[in-house]
């Protein structure tokens, strides 16, 4: 795909959680990208300014606009400037970038995502896209934050989940005890990994656990695809 840079105007911006983010784009029509894939957003403070990386939220059969979920942390170059920008503000976008795709052709029955925090963003896009096309696979989601109240998406999954068999959702609370799962995400991943493939995505800690956590246990490595966050 043929890297692209635009202007691309902020239509709506969404308070997720007390410190994550949803911003809108439009955007191109005819930019195209595969779920899994980020773009690259310049972010000016003050006079400076600094490309930083984010996955596409939204899916691929989405078009003229794009969804980007965003960690807001305190002091963060970027992050200080996505406090104030607001509707109607442009940005100048680059992409697409990345290799961490969906492996369509894979003969495993069960595709599996592990997100944590804002890394759930590539599996929403890919989940929205692949779910309702591939009904002969199965879709498992383990999305793990530290307390419920970090927790975003829940209506959007469960939704999926409601209209489509061949999705599970595990949101699961790694700090505090719930209705739900609890514990680090890897606890939840069993002890059958067999003629599954594995996807990762979050803060490096975790994802360099989480694929070691695999191999340990006789995953192929062909098998486990990831992306770290630092």
């Amino acid at each position: 795909m043929a890297l692209q840079e635009f202007e691309a105007i902020i239509i709506a911006k969404k308070d997720l959680t007390k410190d994550v983010i949803e911003l809108s784009f439009s955007i191109p029509e005819t930019f195209t990208f595969q779920a899994g894939q980020f773009v690259m957003l310049k972010v000016f403070q003050g006079e400076m300014s600094k490309f930083k990386s984010y996955s596409v939220l939204s899916p691929p059969s989405q078009k003229g606009k794009l969804d980007l979920c965003i960690k807001i942390i305190d002091g963060g170059f970027a992050s200080e400037a996505f406090k104030v920008i607001k509707v109607g503000d442009t940005l100048l976008m680059r992409g697409i970038f990345g290799q961490f795709t969906f492996k369509k052709e894979s003969p495993s029955a069960e595709a599996w995502f592990i997100g944590t925090g804002t890394g759930v963003a590539p599996f929403y896009s890919m989940i929205k896209e692949y779910v309702p096309q591939m009904p002969q696979k199965n879709f498992r989601l383990i999305f793990g934050v530290r307390k419920k109240e970090d927790l975003f998406y829940m209506q959007d999954f469960q939704d999926i989940e409601k209209k489509h068999s061949n999705f599970s959702f595990w949101p699961t609370l790694s700090q505090e005890e719930w209705e739900g799962y609890s514990g680090r995400v890897q606890k939840h991943l069993g002890e059958d990994l067999q003629n599954k493939d594995f996807y990762i995505c979050g803060l490096k800690d975790m994802v360099l656990e989480t694929q070691q956590y695999l191999l340990d246990r006789g995953v192929a490595p062909e098998r486990i695809h990831f992306e770290r966050y630092n």
